[in-house]
């Protein structure tokens, strides 16, 4: 003898009902919201900045209240909904001594870390440090006086690292309509037995 049970199963988002070789469609469900946008991945960026453009020689002052390259660093932070860090690493050149060096490396991150922060920026999210002449990108073994100066400037520099993240570019993944990501069956209920 042959038990007919009533079962359901669902291909590709239709539920299909089968019952003593009766089928009927029920209808389609209704369909999930979709998704809150989530922060797009952490971006991080790096900006290099010459400390001859921002100080004189050999101070840890900014030459100007304004500056164009800070302003847009300082504004493109803001307009970021989250900032994840900012690095503000301070460097010199090699002449003087390294004691010195490192002291005015780290005054000028630190002014750079000030004026971030009176344009806006979070100071609990800015981090300074100052190098010295470490790292340098200019060697200039041959120069002496005002050449060498010349010469080194690439390695008197502040660079900023940012890691932000900006939850506006950030577009949920969509299934166009009448397309399926997935498709399976699910058994529900008991079914026919031979």
């Amino acid at each position: 003898m042959q038990t007919i049970r009533p079962y359901v199963y669902l291909l590709g988002g239709a539920v299909t009902l089968a019952l003593s070789g009766c089928h009927t469609t029920a209808p389609q469900p209704t369909p999930l919201p979709a998704p809150e946008p989530q922060a797009a991945p952490a971006t991080p960026t790096q900006q290099n900045l010459s400390a001859d453009a921002l100080f004189a020689f050999g101070k840890a002052r900014l030459k100007s209240a304004d500056n164009a390259e800070l302003d847009a660093l300082a504004d493109k932070l803001k307009a970021a909904s989250q900032i994840d860090s900012v690095q503000v690493l301070g460097y010199t050149d090699r002449i003087g001594s390294e004691q010195t060096n490192q002291k005015l490396s780290a005054q000028r991150a630190e002014a750079v870390r000030d004026y971030l922060v009176a344009h806006g920026v979070p100071a609990g999210v800015i981090r300074t440090e100052g190098r010295g002449a470490a790292d340098p990108v200019a060697d200039c073994p041959d120069q002496k006086g005002g050449k060498l100066i010349a010469c080194l400037a690439p390695n008197r520099r502040v660079v900023i690292n940012t890691t932000v993240s900006d939850a506006s570019s950030a577009a949920p993944a969509a299934i166009a309509p009448g397309k399926r990501s997935v498709t399976r069956t699910v058994w529900i209920g008991p079914h026919t037995v031979p």
